[in-house]
């Protein structure tokens, strides 16, 4: 592995920085909350490093588990960020609906953890598919071995959407883009898992490598004029002026 834990280390202090900096700059509370959110996988990689390859052992599979978790989440505070990017705020019912998607996207990556005998076990080569919770190597960085289940083994079989969790590939890109984040969207589909499978052949190394893009959020966040190309104007979901 090229990268490393002080690497990783260094993001965690740039994500740190960054929550604070947005909350003494009194920005929306989603901007510093997403900061917090993704500087908290940073440490969760940490702790990860310490662990590595020691498959097995209580600490490996507690932070393979809280990484999945984390995972698990990511859309609720994905559409915080790009909503605080809308030059309107969305209509209370909108909101309402995102949430819910997200919510669902949760429920059913939960689902997928649970083994159910009637859902088999998740196809092997599939990403973070294995055979027990595990930290382990991956190329350059590390990677998340997750004993998922099938449930979603049709969905997986149609090639749609990220391979075994499509809930996830639709809270959080298709709902923002449904409500005209599409400036985000394109962003973090380039800077997320684009880039990530450009930079690594192990699937189950891809999560990790496209979680360290993150610095992407950051520097929205902190540059007014970067924060400003990504700001869209009202659309469907946003309340009608006058």
């Amino acid at each position: 592995m090229c990268w490393s834990m002080g690497a990783t280390v260094a993001m965690v202090g740039i994500g740190t920085a960054a929550t604070a900096i947005t909350i003494r700059r009194r920005d929306r509370a989603a901007i510093p909350a997403t900061l917090a959110y993704f500087t908290l996988m940073e440490a969760l990689q940490v702790a990860g490093y310490a662990t590595v390859d020691r498959c097995g052992t209580p600490a490996n599979e507690v932070v393979a588990l809280l990484s999945y978790l984390h995972i698990v989440f990511q859309p609720f505070f994905i559409n915080a960020f790009a909503m605080a990017l809308l030059a309107v705020a969305l209509r209370p019912a909108a909101r309402v609906a995102v949430w819910i998607c997200c919510g669902l996207s949760a429920v059913v990556m939960l689902m997928q953890l649970q083994p159910f005998s009637w859902a088999g076990q998740c196809e092997p080569g599939s990403i973070l598919c294995g055979p027990a919770l595990c930290v382990v190597s991956g190329s350059w960085h590390i990677a998340w071995e997750i004993p998922t289940n099938d449930l979603l083994g049709p969905v997986r079989a149609m090639h749609w959407g990220i391979s075994g969790f499509p809930t996830y590939g639709v809270a959080a890109f298709l709902v923002p883009l449904a409500y005209g984040a599409w400036r985000f969207v394109l962003f973090h589909i380039v800077a997320g898992p684009f880039l990530a499978w450009q930079l690594t052949q192990t699937v189950n190394e891809i999560p990790a490598v496209w979680c360290l893009f993150s610095i992407g959020i950051v520097l929205i966040a902190l540059s007014p004029w970067l924060r400003a190309r990504f700001t869209v104007p009202p659309g469907w979901a946003t309340p009608r002026a006058g």
